[in-house]
C-alpha cells in the first residue's frame, strides 16, 4: 500500500553573503536588509576593499558576493576577473556604466544605489531560484531582447533599388534630415527616404529601441552604457534625456 502522507522537502539553507564595499553606509544598509530575511540569507562577513576580500575568500567560502564596482586600488570588476572560481556575484554601484561588463562576467544581478529593500528581495529570490530552491525569480538580468520575430527582415528603398535587410544585420538607424541612415554589421550604410517614426514602426519593438530623437538601436548590438553614451560596435551614440529611463528599463539597470 502507498502511504498518503506528504513528503516535505527540506528548506533551503540560508545564503552566506559577503559584503564588499569601501563605503561603511553600504554595509549598514545591506546588513539591515539581510537581518530582515532570516532563513533566506545571512551575513558572512564585511570587506572594505578588494584585496581584503581576496584574503577572506581564501579561508571562508561564501555563496554570494555583494560587490561594489568603484573601489580604490582594485575595482570590483578587477577582483571578479581575478577570482578563479567566484561564487554568485551581485554588483552594487551608484553608476550604470559597468552593467554590460558585469553581464559578460556572468553576474547574477546588478543593483543600483540607493538600493531599495524590495529590489534586494528580488535579488535574493533570484539567487535561490538559481540554486534550485524553487523560489520564483525576478526578470532575467540581460538586455530585454524578445524572442525572434516571425518576420526577420524588411525591404528598404535606396538609390540602387529595393534591398532586403535582415534585422540581425541592422546595428542602428540614424536620422539624417529627410532621410535615415541604416548602419549594417558589414560596415555598409544604406540611405533611404524613410522617417525615424516609419522605421520605428517597421522594426520589432522587442529588438530595437529608440534612444534619441535621431537614433534607433538593435539591442543585441549594445556593448556598454557609459553615462549618456551607448556603445554599439565601437560607435558611441547619445542617449536623449527623454529616452534614458526607457533605455535603463530595457537594459534592466533600473
Amino acid at each position: 500500500r502507498h502511504s498518503s502522507a506528504c513528503t516535505l522537502m527540506p528548506a533551503p539553507a540560508p545564503l552566506r553573503c559577503l559584503l564588499i564595499d569601501d563605503e561603511p553606509l553600504a554595509h549598514t544598509v545591506l546588513r539591515a536588509y539581510l537581518d530582515r530575511l532570516p532563513g533566506l540569507a545571512t551575513w558572512a562577513g564585511s570587506c572594505y576593499g578588494a584585496v581584503e576580500a581576496l584574503t577572506f575568500l581564501r579561508t571562508m567560502p561564501v555563496d554570494v558576493l555583494f560587490l561594489d564596482v568603484d573601489m580604490p586600488g582594485l575595482t570590483g570588476l578587477e577582483l571578479l576577473r581575478a577570482l578563479p572560481q567566484p561564487p554568485a556575484v551581485v554588483l552594487c554601484t551608484a553608476h550604470a556604466a559597468h552593467a554590460l561588463d558585469g553581464f559578460e562576467l556572468g553576474v547574477v544581478d546588478y543593483l543600483l544605489k540607493p538600493i531599495r529593500f524590495e529590489r534586494f528581495v528580488k535579488t535574493i529570490n533570484r539567487l535561490h531560484a538559481g540554486n534550485g530552491a524553487g523560489i520564483p525569480a525576478g526578470p532575467p538580468v540581460a538586455p530585454a531582447i524578445a524572442p525572434e520575430p516571425a518576420v526577420d527582415s524588411l525591404f528598404l528603398k535606396t538609390d540602387a533599388g529595393t534591398e532586403r535587410v535582415r534585422f540581425a544585420e541592422l546595428l542602428f538607424v540614424e536620422g539624417y534630415g529627410n532621410f535615415v541612415k541604416c548602419h549594417l554589421a558589414s560596415g555598409r550604410v544604406l540611405l533611404t527616404a524613410e522617417t525615424m517614426k516609419q522605421m520605428e514602426s517597421q522594426l520589432p519593438a522587442g529588438h530595437f529601441l529608440r534612444i534619441h530623437k535621431s537614433y534607433l538601436v538593435n539591442l543585441a548590438s549594445v556593448e556598454r552604457l557609459s553615462g549618456n553614451l551607448l556603445l554599439v560596435r565601437a560607435r558611441e551614440l547619445p542617449v536623449g534625456s527623454t529616452y534614458r529611463q526607457d533605455v535603463l528599463r530595457h537594459l534592466h539597470l533600473r
